[in-house]
């Protein structure tokens, strides 16, 4: 809940009321609830104004139930913050223009409409007989932040050096898993903590070995804050 609406609901609330009847322990009652947030149970940020309820002629309120409903006011704001900061990535799922925001390495491409995916109807594919095949996205994440990158993949039974993780920006490998031949379409999951920075690549692809192989993987998430959320303490 903004500044502005919590002075509107202030206003809605106190509407038509005599303030000199209202007695000064429920003036701010403000403070009861910044003191509960320094508790650590309410996470209430300290630039936030809390504002009070008051009673009318004689019918009183208990002053639990004012700070309280402060309390529950802010509350809708902070957690309105909170959904706003989910991450935002791009086609993960490869349901959008494939090629988008992913970078092929060595050879691979975008299956489209063929019925090759794990959900909806596009996936990423890579194949070849020798070396390194992949592809990635580069990705802004917040710094010295946990999170975590999945997506569904599967492969040819000769398989042996598959790889799925995160690289920084020089492609240097940050964080990784190593996997094998997967015959069904198998969820991999790799928690990782950022560094300082806040540029990063995700990547999926194997080393093919000497004969045709071949890796599909879709439907990546990574799960974490934008850059941009204010610390929560």
């Amino acid at each position: 809940m903004s500044l502005t609406q919590l002075h509107q609901t202030r206003n809605l609330l106190t509407k038509g009321l005599p303030t000199k009847k209202i007695p000064k322990s429920f003036l701010w009652c403000g403070h009861l609830a910044r003191k509960l947030s320094r508790t650590g149970r309410i996470p209430i940020p300290q630039n936030w104004g809390i504002y009070f309820l008051v009673i009318h002629k004689g019918l009183f309120t208990n002053l639990f139930t004012v700070a309280f409903t402060a309390i529950l006011l802010t509350n809708i704001g902070i957690n309105q913050a909170q959904a706003s900061c989910a991450a935002p990535y791009s086609n993960l799922d490869f349901e959008q223009q494939p090629s988008s925001y992913w970078q092929i390495e060595g050879r691979g491409g975008f299956d489209v409409k063929k019925g090759y995916s794990f959900k909806g109807q596009n996936n990423a594919w890579m194949r070849n007989v020798s070396g390194w095949n992949g592809i990635r996205q580069q990705v802004r994440l917040k710094p010295n932040t946990n999170y975590i990158l999945e997506a569904y993949v599967r492969t040819s039974a000769n398989v042996t050096d598959g790889y799925f993780g995160v690289r920084d920006s020089q492609q240097k490998v940050w964080s990784e898993l190593k996997f094998g031949s997967l015959p069904q379409y198998t969820k991999l999951t790799l928690q990782f903590r950022t560094g300082n920075a806040s540029a990063y690549n995700i990547f999926t692809g194997l080393w093919a070995l000497g004969q045709d192989s071949w890796v599909q993987v879709d439907s990546f998430s990574l799960k974490g804050p934008s850059p941009e959320c204010f610390d929560q303490q």
